[in-house]
């Protein structure tokens, strides 16, 4: 296992698909803490969704990413972890990258050590976060089909993604200071950032419901076209949090997800069930470049 890990190379471009180009981006002190959060939330994400290994196999392994991530795992057991990731779970993965990321999990932990205290804590956080939220969605659908409430819907939205906007802006602020955001909106933004996040989880949901309504799990228990316009509020709360930002690569990075998540919006509300899953067409990728490297430059900063 090699000592170091490279958080802007061909790993991180194979493992992050459309995510990339928001990292790449980022100004560069927000952007080795946002790549390592995302990989390590990809190589927990990955044995989650290892369907051919078995339930309690995926639950343990997960329990001891989190505990090796937060820094408490026994030697002897961050020892076995790292082995059973390099080798059974590794083997498991259909995606070359994906198993590449897991051989490499010890070189992201190697790189978290590195890491200034306070941002190493706000990657540790987010991390448990997911993790918990991974856990829960691993055990509860063992035993159901649907969530039972919005309230349940919110909370796995807010584990999995809300919990991601609320860490962007905490490491904003701790990376770049006032060069992020007003200082005094940190509490605004936050709860922005919150709902961002949440908001292109619910567009994933979206997006998956038939996909994963075969896999016997469904988020959603209302009628969907309420969960749309929640998505559309959410994009619209994070075009605000983007105009709040400061520098052009930072805007740029931040608003070009809830361009392309309104677009998706736009699309699942025409979309009929024999239409299959929809996806954006790289036209319409470039035209949302566009218009936010325009929004990026006309934002007025508060």
């Amino acid at each position: 296992m090699k000592q170091g890990c490279d958080l802007t190379g061909d790993l991180l471009k194979a493992v992050s698909r459309s995510f990339y180009l928001t990292i790449f981006w980022l100004p560069g002190k927000m952007r080795p803490g946002v790549a390592l959060g995302y990989m390590l939330a990809r190589a927990t994400d990955s044995v989650a969704d290892t369907s051919n290994a078995e339930l309690e196999e995926r639950l343990e392994i997960l329990q001891s990413m989190g505990r090796a991530i937060d820094g408490t795992a026994a030697p002897d057991e961050l020892r076995d972890l790292l082995d059973r990731l390099c080798g059974a779970m590794a083997d498991a993965q259909s995606n070359p990258s994906e198993r590449k990321l897991l051989q490499n999990f010890g070189a992201c932990l190697t790189a978290l050590d590195s890491f200034p205290l306070e941002q190493q804590r706000s990657i540790r956080k987010v991390l448990a976060t997911i993790i918990e939220g991974q856990l829960w969605d691993i055990s509860y659908f063992r035993q159901n089909k649907c969530v039972q409430s919005d309230d349940d819907t919110l909370l796995y939205t807010y584990r999995v993604a809300g919990c991601v906007g609320e860490f962007w802006t905490e490491l904003g602020y701790i990376t770049m200071g006032s060069a992020f955001s007003n200082p005094d909106n940190s509490e605004l933004m936050r709860q922005a950032g919150i709902r961002y996040g949440r908001g292109l989880q619910l567009i994933n949901i979206l997006r998956d419901q038939a996909e994963d309504w075969e896999r016997g799990r469904a988020y959603l228990c209302t009628d969907a076209g309420k969960w749309l316009s929640r998505a559309g509020y959410y994009m619209n709360d994070g075009i605000d949090y983007c105009r709040r930002l400061r520098g052009f690569r930072l805007r740029f990075a931040s608003v070009l997800p809830a361009l392309i998540g309104l677009k998706t919006i736009a699309l699942l509300r025409r979309a009929r069930p024999e239409d299959g899953r929809v996806k954006i067409p790289r036209r319409t990728v470039y035209a949302c470049m566009l218009k936010a490297a325009w929004l990026s430059i006309v934002a007025r900063v508060s």
